[in-house]
């Protein structure tokens, strides 16, 4: 029996990367085409929509070509040390300099990471524009990748800087992926604006369609017979959701693996359900919920309260007890961040496959 092919861990490239794979074609062919949109990028996603592992996917193809570089970086107190370190190591390792060259290079130029002093900022930007302009003199591009990007004084400055390396041409990408919530306070900073007009690539839901053949087509070149019925059943459990999709496919296959025969049924599926829910509710959904605001919670809280699958805003300013400008403000807010969608003129419904019985479970817990 193979092994299981779907992988619910978040960050890893799963062996079906579905829909995201021509994505990732796409972000690498532009980036290698030079003068592109996407050489300052941010993917931009709801938790487990698949933004890290999008930007892995990219990051290790471009590291398996001779004229890329990747600069994996965390957004820490160390950012600006850490790419420092990176890219001088790198220039060691592919013997572009050695550790004496670059000594004598940097001699006298002292760097620190920590903010508030002019002189330490400016030997930063010295520093990344001296080792940037080493590579590009070597015709070899840099990418630096920025996971779970968020409005912080280390990443305006890094930003700064990357803006003045463009400027002078030098070979150098941001790739960097962010959650709405972040993504929207990083469009109300001054700085920070510069990389959103760059490039945003939002990973929508999943096409339905396509779920619906992958599914069939994995399980039944492991051996297994399921009928359309079931596949369609299988498929409307996940919504789109790209976690959703990997977490199901992770737990049926798991269910038809431990059972005596090869045929996958609804009931296959229904077993593995409740486990199912288990883990989007708690590996998604409670931070999804608890980085809401009140008035948003109040809002979710509102739709799963009117009891129907897709609720009126008027519904909705009932429940909450507020005028149709204050429903429209949350409305929208909570279709940025990904939480709700438009359903029909006037309606919206959750985007989240069971995040109305997730809310409804939050609202009797918040009875005690």
């Amino acid at each position: 029996m193979m092994n299981n092919p779907f992988n619910p861990s978040f960050g890893t490239v799963p062996s079906v990367f579905l829909d995201r794979d021509s994505l990732s074609q796409r972000v690498i062919t532009e980036l290698n085409s030079g003068n592109s949109p996407f050489q300052t990028s941010l993917i931009y996603g709801q938790r487990g929509a698949g933004k890290t592992t999008l930007m892995t996917d990219v990051a290790n193809e471009l590291e398996n070509s001779s004229n890329w570089q990747v600069v994996n970086l965390v957004l820490d107190d160390d950012l600006l040390g850490s790419l420092i370190a990176q890219l001088r190591e790198k220039l060691v390792t592919l013997k572009l300099f050695s550790e004496v060259d670059l000594k004598i290079e940097f001699k006298g130029i002292q760097f620190n990471t920590s903010m508030g002093n002019d002189n330490k900022e400016a030997n930063f930007q010295t520093i990344f524009h001296r080792l940037l302009t080493k590579f590009t003199q070597k015709g070899i591009n840099i990418l630096i990748t920025i996971d779970e990007v968020k409005a912080t004084p280390l990443l305006r400055k890094l930003v700064s800087c990357y803006q003045v390396m463009l400027r002078d041409n030098l070979h150098v990408s941001l790739l960097m992926a962010g959650l709405p919530e972040n993504v929207s306070e990083i469009q109300n900073d001054d700085v920070l604006t510069f990389p959103l007009r760059a490039n945003r690539i939002t990973l929508n839901p999943l096409d339905v369609e396509s779920i619906k053949n992958s599914y069939a087509r994995i399980f039944k070149e492991a051996g297994y017979q399921l009928d359309i019925p079931t596949v369609i059943y299988m498929t409307k459990q996940t919504k789109g959701f790209a976690y959703a999709f990997q977490l199901l496919g992770y737990w049926v296959w798991k269910s038809a693996d431990e059972q005596d025969n090869t045929v996958i049924t609804k009931e296959t599926i229904d077993r593995v359900l409740e486990q199912y829910i288990s883990d989007l509710f708690r590996n998604v959904y409670y931070k999804v919920y608890h980085e809401m605001t009140e008035k948003e919670r109040q809002f979710v809280q509102a739709m799963v309260k009117v009891g129907r699958p897709k609720v009126k805003a008027q519904e909705i300013g009932r429940e909450m007890d507020k005028k149709p400008g204050y429903i429209s403000v949350y409305r929208r807010k909570l279709i940025d961040d990904q939480v709700i969608m438009p359903a029909s003129y006037g309606y919206v419904q959750f985007m989240l496959p069971y995040f109305d019985r997730f809310i409804e479970e939050q609202i009797m817990l918040d009875e005690f």
